[in-house]
């Protein structure tokens, strides 16, 4: 049964949310190791630790989730109607005129 929707525009656009999230990536690593860095101020009381250490769990967390979704995303993608349509789009959308 053939798809109604675009699989090269959907797999077009987890390739840009792959590309943003490799973009973010450093800055997120840099938020977990500033707050891993606050953690190590002598005498921090718990309530400021726990929040931090939470902090540093959820970007681990975000990390692991989006390539989690960006990957089931891809799998969701019927191969076939993404390689149909990649070759429909090839040879353009205008039809022969062979006679």
């Amino acid at each position: 049964m053939p798809i109604k929707w675009s699989a090269v525009r959907v797999s077009d656009n987890v390739d840009e949310i792959e590309e943003l999230m490799s973009s973010i990536r450093p800055t997120l690593w840099r938020i977990r190791e500033k707050a891993e860095e606050l953690r190590r101020i002598p005498n921090l009381p718990g309530y400021i630790d726990q929040p931090t250490a939470t902090m540093t769990f959820k970007v681990d967390n975000f990390n692991d989730y989006m390539k989690g979704y960006v990957e089931r995303i891809r799998n969701l993608i019927p191969a076939d109607a993404l390689k149909k349509e990649q070759k429909a789009l090839e040879y353009g959308s205008q039809q022969s005129l062979v006679v």
